[in-house]
């Protein structure tokens, strides 16, 4: 089976990829498919690097493992991103996939266009990313994760403000935001 990840990353950070290697080996996963959102739906108000920038920033952070792959199907759609179409599309060349989200999504899950039918066509975990009690649909299947208190907003304001972030994402992620100056306004 493979787990498909989803969001915006922006940028992907060392929770991100724990959490993923927590999912990889807690499920016996074959592999971690990375999607990264064209344009989140729920996610409006966010200010994000581009599709290719945060693309590029996962290609980075993930190519030291063949356990992780990053696909970049939702920019040729342009458009929001559903993961409901994104499902529909991955389950036409593969039949056993799981849908893997943190807890912060799980708890709008309902909200998710189609939610109904995503649980009817995937497993979809959750990836607990603080200890506070969530809510969420009984549907979800809650992962027993390690708890990885990073966010992006978090990061991209460290950065914002000239604070450190070197701890909290990959080298090679850090250096190719300070060679695109992303994240400075």
């Amino acid at each position: 089976m493979k787990g498909v990840f989803g969001g915006n990353f922006d940028p992907i950070h060392i929770g991100h990829l724990i959490l993923a290697s927590n999912a990889l080996n807690l499920l016996s996963l074959e592999k971690v498919l990375f999607v990264p959102a064209w344009k989140a739906p729920l996610k409006n108000d966010i200010t994000s690097a581009s599709f290719k920038d945060r693309y590029n920033m996962l290609k980075l952070a993930t190519s030291s493992t063949k356990f992780f792959e990053v696909l970049d199907l939702e920019s040729k759609r342009k458009e929001i991103s559903y993961t409901y179409d994104t499902l529909k599309e991955l389950l036409k060349e593969e039949k056993n996939l799981c849908l893997l989200i943190g807890e912060d999504q799980a708890t709008d899950f309902t909200k998710w266009y189609e939610w109904k039918k995503i649980l009817q066509m995937v497993d979809v975990f959750v990836l607990k990313r603080n200890c506070k009690s969530q809510k969420y649909p009984k549907e979800l299947k809650t992962l027993n994760s390690r708890i990885i208190e990073i966010s992006s907003t978090e990061i991209r304001e460290k950065i914002k403000n000239e604070k450190p972030v070197d701890f909290l994402l990959p080298k090679v992620v850090l250096d190719y935001i300070k060679e695109h100056n992303l994240y400075k306004t």
